[in-house]
């Protein structure tokens, strides 16, 4: 067939993704690819067609391929290899909107995943910690542990601050700078995150959740030396940044050292599900929510409404978590930690 290839053409619709105003981020890019790549390996099954390059199946491919036969065999393909739900309706997802845009452009003359069903996902509710396994859970983050790699309490303490006492994503604290931290007279403080797609938003600090972030930066100057406000905020011992696996390492020994059982799927996202949970028990409305969570859209925020609502007592809230990081603070380090 003439023409560019599949290949050619995603990616001149991730360009076209990167190049708007909402942005890209690098996992979300990543995610794109695995799903038009696993269409592509599905397409060249049900064509026939050989793929040389396992890892580029849409270069042996057409738009004259994206046939609705061909797409619907493919989902059922999904569907036998036992695919999850969430998954296969991520996939359909992309794939609807990649056919969009080459509609849109003159590469199709209409659409082929009309017909597409996308799959019924289970509601499933938010996981938030019980008040206890909080406590538990703060414990272990403050106390040093002899068999635990690379341990930094005061790090511990201050990924525990951002993530239970600001409801932070992992990416987000990730990203953080030095002078994303902003520290209040009154011993608040106010951090600027770098959400999805690139919007940026201010999500207050309590004093008590900003402290252990304060002895953190103390403890590291003492360390490490100074630092300026473009430095990532959060290093390891070894003065580099931390990075998404390392915090998941953190984060796991926080939960095993606790003894509390650990929850499906990213381990950090729970404290953000109990921070949410709390914010909402707090009296504050589902506007607001959304507007520290970051959420686009009002739909993803009131799943919430529904933990709050059903009357989850023991849920921790806010106040609780501050009050653990208050009740366990460590003294002061003298001397390099481990």
């Amino acid at each position: 067939m003439d023409g560019p290839t599949l290949q050619d053409l995603a990616e001149r619709w991730l360009d076209h993704k990167r190049a708007s105003g909402r942005g890209m981020s690098d996992n979300t890019e990543a995610a794109y690819r695995a799903d038009l790549n696993a269409w592509g390996r599905a397409l060249a099954d049900h064509h026939a067609i050989d793929t040389p390059d396992q890892t580029r199946p849409l270069e042996a491919l057409h738009t004259g391929h994206l046939t609705a036969e061909a797409l619907t065999a493919a989902a059922a393909s999904f569907y036998r290899e036992g695919k999850t739900a969430a998954t296969r309706s991520r996939r359909i997802s992309a794939l609807r909107g990649w056919c969009a845009w080459l509609v849109r452009t003159g590469h199709l003359t209409a659409d082929p995943t009309t017909d597409l069903e996308t799959p019924r996902l289970p509601r499933r509710l938010p996981v938030a910690l019980t008040d206890a396994q909080l406590a538990a859970i703060v414990q272990a983050a403050s106390t040093p542990w002899q068999g635990a790699r690379a341990q930094w309490v005061r790090l511990d303490r201050a990924l525990l601050a951002l993530f239970a006492g600001a409801g932070a994503r992992t990416g987000e604290v990730v990203a953080l700078r030095v002078g994303d931290v902003i520290c209040e007279e009154d011993g608040g403080g106010l951090l600027r995150l770098r959400g999805k797609g690139g919007a940026h938003r201010n999500v207050p600090l309590h004093a008590d959740a900003m402290q252990p972030v304060t002895d953190y930066l103390d403890e590291r100057r003492a360390l490490l030396g100074p630092f300026d406000a473009e430095d990532p905020l959060l290093v390891a011992r070894n003065g580099k940044a931390i990075t998404t696996g390392m915090i998941e390492y953190r984060v796991d020994q926080w939960f095993r050292r606790a003894a509390v059982r650990r929850p499906e799927g990213e381990l950090a996202h729970v404290f953000r599900h109990t921070y949410a949970v709390g914010v909402l028990q707090n009296g504050a409305s589902l506007n607001e929510l959304q507007a520290v969570l970051g959420h686009q859209n009002l739909a993803t925020t009131s799943i919430y409404t529904k933990v709050a609502a059903e009357g989850l007592k023991d849920v921790a809230r806010v106040a609780p978590v501050l009050r653990h990081l208050r009740a366990t603070r460590p003294a002061p380090t003298s001397a390099p930690p481990g």
